[in-house]
């Protein structure tokens, strides 16, 4: 804490943010802070003109976060709380790079793809079409979120992916998230019985899927999918 200064309530609340040696919650930032300067719940709310209360205090600190009242502090979206942590002025500037290279990744893909499909032939494009096509079925009938998924990512730094069927593959839009970045694709076994088994677990959840039909149309889908993997 700063000595011999006096603070405004949001030099406070950052000092305190500052103590943490790993991201918290805003609930737990609103609970340092009535510990560390008790005398903030002493305080009148001046919306209710009531005392305050720690309820009110984390919502206070909260809508500063929505508003952007806190350039230093990183927000973590992580269900089902907002999870925050301080960034030194180090930090903070390399945020800023990332978030720079973020927002401009979405069209260097873009055009990464259209170069990409545009040296394929046609054999090779219909792949990528029937792959799609296999996905978005699946997905239908199965109530699922499947996407097709580079095994080399498209701006890997060391070797770029190509966006061709012979560099994709099927998985769960949360598994693709976490999957790393320059593993064997699947081979086609593998990638049929990772199908099966997702399917299956999702009809232990959902019992509207009708089995009768699963069976049959996973089939399909199978059979189409080891033609073009």
């Amino acid at each position: 804490m700063l000595k011999g200064f006096t603070l405004t309530k949001k030099e406070r609340f950052m000092e305190v943010l500052k103590t943490f040696d790993k991201p918290v919650t805003v609930a737990t930032w609103a609970k340092k802070v009535a510990e560390l300067y008790p005398t903030i719940l002493s305080q009148i709310n001046s919306k209710t003109n009531e005392q305050m209360t720690l309820n009110d205090l984390a919502l206070g600190i909260g809508l500063k976060l929505s508003k952007g009242e806190f350039p230093k502090v990183l927000i973590h979206h992580i269900e089902p709380y907002r999870v925050v942590e301080y960034l030194s002025e180090v930090e903070e500037a390399e945020v800023i790079k990332k978030s720079a290279k973020k927002d401009i990744e979405p069209i260097l893909l873009e055009a990464k793809i259209k170069g990409d499909i545009a040296k394929l032939t046609e054999s090779e494009k219909y792949r990528l079409e029937e792959l799609s096509s296999i996905v978005n079925q699946l997905n239908r009938y199965f109530s699922l979120s499947f996407a097709l998924h580079h095994a080399t990512a498209l701006m890997n730094k060391e070797k770029e992916g190509r966006h061709q069927a012979d560099n994709l593959q099927i998985l769960s839009r949360e598994h693709s998230l976490v999957k790393r970045d320059g593993e064997s694709k699947f081979s086609i076994e593998e990638q049929k019985a990772y199908i099966k088994r997702i399917i299956s677990i999702q009809m232990m959840v959902n019992k509207e899927i009708d089995i009768n039909l699963t069976d049959e149309v996973l089939e399909m889908l199978l059979d189409r999918l080891e033609k073009v993997y």
